[in-house]
């Protein structure tokens, strides 16, 4: 490829990670109905004409936005199921991976916003990221039965689930409190209740 074109690409690429970049703390701070592309431009400033050119519209940006979202958490998700230690310390690390990555990432927190929101005009599936969370944590709750961090005769799928509505209440409840930013610490004030939970034998 001539020099001519690298530069052109390079600069193509970094232009459409600053709108993103943009974008994302416009969705995570107003609603997508309210936001306008004149508003994503002018945060990222740069021309209404470059945005267009790199996205066709809002619901361009806005499924590129989800589609980052759901890419950081996945990666989250991936690399405390891949880690070492005990099952029970990726399972925490999980937990505590994702609260600091939503508490911290404003595309992550716009993505969070754009999926609750029914005129963002996306078509991915919102629930993808809760069916992955569930299904990396009860690989891991099978993991940490075998390995003995947790009890033997866990219902893995069923405490999977609870652990996931857990996580996603304190994901709530801090977004409407703080805008996720207290997310870390409600995640760390239930580490023990979920410590405990996972070497009980289970009475459900």
């Amino acid at each position: 490829m001539p020099e001519a074109d690298v530069v052109k690409r390079a600069n193509g690429l970094a232009t459409q990670r600053l709108l993103l970049s943009a974008a994302g703390s416009i969705f995570s701070r107003m609603p997508y109905a309210e936001a306008r592309l004149k508003d994503i431009a002018d945060e990222a400033d740069i021309s209404p004409g470059s945005l267009y050119f790199h996205f066709g519209n809002k619901d361009d940006i806005a499924k590129a936005v989800i589609s980052i979202q759901q890419e950081r958490m996945g990666e989250v998700l991936e690399r405390a199921n891949t880690a070492r230690g005990t099952a029970l310390d990726r399972l925490l690390q999980v937990m505590e991976g994702l609260a600091e990555l939503i508490a911290s990432d404003e595309l992550v927190q716009a993505g969070i916003r754009l999926s609750v929101q029914p005129d963002a005009g996306t078509n991915f599936d919102m629930g993808a990221p809760y069916a992955a969370w569930e299904s990396v944590t009860a690989q891991i709750l099978r993991d940490g039965s075998v390995d003995g961090s947790m009890a033997p005769d866990l219902d893995h799928k069923a405490c999977a689930e609870l652990l996931n509505e857990i996580f996603v209440g304190a994901q709530s409840i801090a977004g409407i409190m703080d805008k996720w930013a207290s997310l870390p610490r409600r995640i760390a004030a239930a580490r023990e209740s979920v410590r405990l939970l996972v070497t009980t034998s289970p009475r459900w």
